[in-house]
């Protein structure tokens, strides 16, 4: 899958998430350990997910990332992908489930991991979870 113009993905903190804002269409995808989800602007928003998973590189154990948990990401995605020049992707400290997800979105829309893998630590659960729910579809 492509697009004319690649979207940005902005990879967070929760807590620097909040200060998140886009003049432009945007959707976010909220990952958290706990219930609490940071408040996020709505102005220019076009969808919003909100998941609770812990951030594990073991499959198969509690509060792990599971392919329900992919699906759900990449059925979201798909539903506001013409609308959103942005995706605010966060998780509690922006460090390994947000950019897993990012490395793995940018994978599968433009065929290239992008730089996440030189920029930060993503999750290997989460990325090769997302990666392999898609390529299954």
């Amino acid at each position: 899958m492509t697009s004319a113009t690649p979207k940005h993905f902005d990879v967070r903190s929760a807590r620097n998430a909040e200060f998140f804002r886009s003049d432009r269409p945007w959707a976010a995808i909220s990952i958290t350990s706990g219930h609490e989800h940071p408040v996020l602007s709505e102005v220019n928003r076009v969808g919003l997910l909100r998941l609770v998973f812990d951030d594990i590189t073991q499959p198969d154990t509690p509060r792990s990332f599971t392919p329900a948990l992919a699906a759900e990401i990449l059925d979201f995605v798909a539903s506001v992908w013409d609308q959103a020049d942005a995706f605010l992707i966060h998780c509690d400290l922006g460090l390994s489930r947000s950019p897993a997800v990012a490395a793995a979105l940018s994978r599968i829309y433009y065929g290239d991991d992008g730089p996440w893998f030189e920029l930060d630590f993503p999750n290997r659960l989460v990325y090769d979870v997302l990666v392999a729910t898609h390529s299954r579809r």
